[in-house]
């Protein structure tokens, strides 16, 4: 299997935005930006998964490969802080959410637990369906980032505290040649 993990292109929300789960607009940089993530992706590929939130649905489409959307590569959801400026949220319970983001849930939304949670029944789904094909998956930071822990040959050593370390700009593409699969 040839893996390709693509982060949507940038947004049209204000910096300092948790947006997660609300369904924002694109930047007007898309079509320039779509066209750089196409120059390294592979000529044809057999399989492209996306997540069903519009930032990510563009870029699939735009892709035209008939995309298969799937919830579980939606972003972490910030709940009750989902399209809120982090300046407008309340300061302690921001901090300590911070402060503890491995294993606390922002109010009425997930936690990095949930998040790896979906990532992991995701791979399940790669691992049934993607053996010996080359698959895109079209998604956000977070989920991406959860994904590279577990299949990417070098962050798959990582600890998870070091998960928003792992490189991936808005528009960035990582190619897994051979991802830790497992075995079904």
């Amino acid at each position: 299997m040839e893996l390709y993990l693509i982060r949507h292109t940038r947004v049209a929300v204000p910096k300092g935005t948790l947006y997660g789960q609300s369904d924002v607009a694109l930047a007007d940089t898309f079509a320039e930006e779509a066209a750089t993530i196409r120059k390294q992706l592979p000529a044809a590929w057999d399989l492209l998964y996306s997540s069903p939130l519009t930032r990510c649905k563009t870029l699939a489409d735009w892709l035209g490969s008939a995309p298969d959307f799937d919830d579980l590569l939606m972003e972490m959801s910030f709940g009750d802080w989902d399209g809120k400026l982090l300046t407008d949220l309340p300061q302690k319970e921001a901090r300590d959410w911070g402060d503890n983001w491995l294993t606390q849930r922002t109010p009425g939304g997930e936690g990095f637990p949930d998040l790896y949670r979906r990532s992991e029944q995701f791979i399940e789904r790669l691992a049934r369906e993607a053996k010996g094909k080359v698959a895109l998956v079209v998604a956000h930071s977070g989920l991406l980032r959860c994904l590279c822990l577990q299949l990417h040959p070098e962050y798959s050593r990582w600890d998870k505290s070091k998960t928003f370390s792992i490189p991936l700009d808005y528009g960035g593409v990582i190619h897994i040649p051979t991802p830790n699969l497992p075995e079904r």
